[in-house]
């Protein structure tokens, strides 16, 4: 299983930089107006799932979105459905309602309030509802290159097994490497060419579960040395595929 690499050529820079200035045109917009304007974009073409890897990756690592209102819309929802219980439910009710709320709150925060703003912040944590207050643009070529990059990240988080090779380096860059293996909870075993020293070194990630997790053994040797080990739990993840 490879990962898809996109290439940078002038088709695929030019449906970046479309998607980069639909974020850039959307400031105060909601997410949920966002992805209709992306739907229009996909249109009936058939580079739909392109499209929408992009628009997660501005979505996701390039844009913040933010609940819009003056108050948490749980306390907001709370004061509606505690006036409304006092009356009969009906569409002038519901009105009546959201307008006195509208003037209680327009007294506290000292501002202007309609009942239809109030209806607006009602669910204004849904995520659809929230708003886009900040994007960091990025270039044509930095979209792309976090295309690829996560293409790669997607083939990693679904393997059962990895095997990597290092070649002779820098005593730190080994010590972090072992850093990282603890620091992630990989089950791995870690073995050295005695005639190179700490050269070649294999590691498996194995996906055992965690209630049947059993520490493994990382072992590797240098010339003139003994060996040593180190030990690392199981990853949280499951899978049934493998990678190399």
């Amino acid at each position: 299983m490879l990962p898809r690499r996109l290439p940078v050529n002038a088709d695929t820079l030019t449906l970046a930089a479309n998607l980069i200035a639909l974020f850039r045109g959307a400031p105060e917009r909601t997410r949920g107006e966002i992805e209709a304007d992306l739907q229009a974009l996909e249109g009936d073409q058939t580079d739909y799932r392109l499209k929408r890897g992009l628009a997660h990756l501005l979505a996701s690592d390039f844009s913040t979105f933010e609940v819009d209102g003056p108050l948490d819309p749980a306390d907001l929802r709370q004061r509606v459905f505690a006036v409304s219980a006092t009356s009969v439910p009906s569409l002038k009710g519901s009105l009546a309602t959201l307008t006195i709320v509208a003037d209680a709150l327009s007294r506290e925060l000292a501002r202007d309030l309609s009942p239809e703003q109030v209806r607006a912040w009602l669910y204004a944590d849904l995520p659809e509802a929230h708003v886009l207050t900040r994007f960091d643009e990025p270039t044509p070529e930095e979209l792309l290159e976090r295309y690829n990059l996560a293409q790669a990240q997607g083939v990693l988080y679904r393997a059962s097994q990895v095997v990597l090779t290092a070649h002779r380096n820098n005593p730190g860059e080994y010590k972090l490497l072992f850093r990282y293996l603890k620091l992630f909870g990989l089950m791995a075993y870690i073995e050295g060419d005695a005639d190179h020293g700490a050269l070649d070194h294999v590691l498996s990630a194995s996906p055992a579960h965690r209630d049947r997790a059993r520490p493994a053994t990382a072992a590797w040797r240098r010339p003139g040395r003994r060996s040593r080990a180190r030990s690392a739990s199981a990853p949280p993840w499951r899978s049934s595929r493998s990678a190399r």
